[in-house]
C-alpha cells in the first residue's frame, strides 16, 4: 500500500505525531510518501521516525516548496 499525506503547514511535533498514527495503520513494508516544511520539519522529522524503526527511503526538495519524505514502514 502507498500512502500520501501533506503535512505542510503543520509544526513540529505535531507533524510527527500525525506521521505516527497513519504508520500505525500501515503494513510492514507499506510506504507512506509525505509532503512537510522546510525548518524544523525536516530537520527533526525523518530522524524521529527512523528512531521508531522505520526507513527513510528518500529525501528531496519540492518546486513548490516544503520537502518530499519517503519513508518505509517496520
Amino acid at each position: 500500500m502507498n500512502i500520501q499525506k501533506d503535512f505542510r503547514g503543520i509544526k513540529c511535533p505535531v507533524n510527527f505525531a500525525k506521521t505516527k498514527m497513519v504508520l500505525a495503520q500501515m503494513n510492514k513494508g507499506d510506504i507512506l510518501k509525505l509532503l512537510i516544511d522546510d525548518g524544523s520539519a525536516i530537520e527533526n522529522l525523518p530522524g524521529s521516525v527512523e528512531k521508531e524503526g522505520h526507513k527513510v527511503l528518500s529525501k528531496s526538495e519540492e518546486n513548490s516548496g516544503g520537502w518530499r519524505i519517503i519513508i518505509e514502514k517496520n
